[in-house]
């Protein structure tokens, strides 16, 4: 991992003992200041530059405006800068929000701190809460309403992916995550749903039903409702009527908004 480091003269022995100390560990480390270093602003705007322009991973601030250096630092865009003290924010700072520059204030760190932070902080990583949880809630919603208010059109996974704002590789993960089923298999169980539904109607044909919900043909139609029912719709319909509880549940996963 390429690491940037920069002190003041203040943080100067704080920032050497860090660089001696990541260079063992493997990382590539970049000393952006000297002993007879400037003032923190013109430090941090070098550091946080390389790492806007890409140039470093991460970077480790040691200063005596620790507070200023952050403010400064975070206007830099893809720069997400946060003073640290303690073990807690300097992991989850990382896991939690991203953070790639922590900053130390040089006047309350000892160097056993300062490589502790360090350590942490180069050790983490971030974890989306998209990885975690899935698909937001409201924005999953929306998808699957779209879903089964078009069930008699095309429902492309690549369709879908762009109204979710994905890529189709990460909306597929994240669907699959959310809701337990691949995204084309979810579309076909929402089509077969509703053809229940309305088999239990029994308004229809069901030829017409399952152009109705987006079949091409009622022989395809037959077959994928028996490999997902275990019968084909007319014995569907015609065991339903037996059926003296006349209850159909839905088997689909429920997405409610939050």
């Amino acid at each position: 991992m390429g690491i940037g480091l920069a002190s003041d003269q203040l943080g100067f022995e704080h920032k050497e003992g860090l660089k001696a100390r990541v260079t063992r560990q493997g990382h590539a480390a970049e000393d952006l200041s000297a002993e007879q270093a400037g003032e923190y602003r013109a430090i941090t705007d070098q550091l946080a530059s390389a790492i806007r322009r890409g140039c470093l991973e991460r970077g480790v601030l040691i200063c005596s405006g620790a507070i200023g250096a952050s403010v400064l630092a975070n206007k830099q865009r893809g720069v997400l800068a946060a003073l640290c003290h303690d073990l807690y924010s300097a992991q989850h700072g990382v896991q939690d929000d991203n953070m790639n520059l922590l900053v130390m204030g040089a006047c309350v760190m000892t160097p056993e701190l300062a490589c502790d932070l360090a350590d942490v902080f180069l050790q983490a990583s971030y974890v989306s809460r998209e990885q975690v949880f899935g698909i937001p809630p409201r924005r999953l919603e929306s998808i699957v309403e779209h879903i089964r208010n078009n069930l008699d059109k095309p429902l492309a996974v690549s369709d879908l992916s762009r109204i979710a704002a994905m890529s189709q590789s990460h909306f597929s993960k994240l669907f699959k995550l959310s809701t337990g089923l691949a995204p084309h298999q979810f579309v076909l169980e929402a089509r077969i749903h509703r053809a229940k539904e309305l088999l239990l109607e029994g308004n229809e044909k069901i030829v017409d039903i399952a152009l109705g919900v987006g079949f091409e043909n009622q022989a395809h139609f037959t077959t994928v409702f028996g490999n997902l029912v275990g019968m084909t719709p007319r014995q569907f319909q015609r065991s339903s009527e037996r059926d003296s509880s006349g209850v159909f549940r839905p088997s689909l996963p429920v997405v409610e908004g939050c």
